[in-house]
């Protein structure tokens, strides 16, 4: 049992300042690198059927909720991966980043068939400017792969980049070395037959990023992007469906 003799009034306003740093340093410190949100393409589903976004908007899922950017939006890639899930089973969602693995040829085989709940393709580690956000942005379908390739030179661009593409013997002309360089993504409708579905557009942003976190923070997400703890089972949300084909 405690003493409470010793007690007394003791007014707390008066104490002297415990906080050491500024609020800024704080904020930067209570952003966990340990979960990334999701930059995801609406075009049908669920999420657009109750109206939490729109068809052919850019949004970020959160549970039962949808932030919706619009159909037009700035980022900045930062880094890539390949990625290969499997959703067949909702509480435990295979994902693998080993485009040589067998369990990643599989799901990249799998997503072929129709309605497999199976997706493979380029992972970019992405910032966006309305939100000032780090996002994920999953390019795991046939149509987003294939607009995904027009993301790879935006991406930054080292000299060793440059001597490693050389040494495969692909052609690198003047390339030269450069930091990560904004676009924007925009969407389109596609049509064939009975079904249509938006794409993923990208396009040159012409307005530079002027407001970027510190450049620890952005090494420390990269760096939390490219090192994958662990391939296997992951116990998280499906993606919401409204996905381009």
């Amino acid at each position: 049992m405690s003493d409470n003799t010793n007690l007394v009034p003791v007014n707390l306003d008066q104490l002297p300042s415990t906080q050491i740093g500024s609020d800024d340093q704080f904020a930067e410190l209570a952003k966990s690198t340990d979960y990334i949100g999701r930059l995801q393409l609406f075009t049908k589903g669920k999420a657009v059927n109750k109206k939490l976004v729109g068809p052919g908007n850019y949004g970020i899922p959160s549970g039962e909720e949808v932030d919706d950017l619009g159909d037009t939006i700035d980022i900045i890639p930062l880094a890539r991966r390949p990625k290969a899930i499997d959703m067949t089973d909702d509480e435990a969602i295979i994902v693998n980043y080993d485009p040589e693995a067998a369990e990643f040829k599989r799901i990249a085989a799998k997503s072929l068939e129709k309605e497999s709940h199976c997706m493979y393709g380029p992972s970019f580690l992405v910032f966006e400017r309305s939100r000032g956000l780090f996002l994920e942005f999953f390019c795991g379908s046939k149509s987003s792969r294939s607009e995904a390739k027009k993301v790879y030179p935006y991406l930054p661009l080292s000299q060793a980049d440059i001597d490693a593409k050389a040494a495969k013997g692909e052609e690198v002309g003047d390339l030269q070395p450069h930091g990560p360089l904004p676009l924007t993504l925009k969407s389109r409708l596609v049509e064939k037959g009975t079904y249509s579905w938006h794409v993923p557009v990208v396009v040159k942003c012409a307005t530079p990023f002027d407001k970027l976190p510190p450049m620890a923070r952005i090494v420390r997400e990269i760096n939390a992007f490219l090192i994958v703890k662990d391939n296997g089972v992951e116990r998280a949300a499906p993606v919401q469906s409204g996905r381009a084909r």
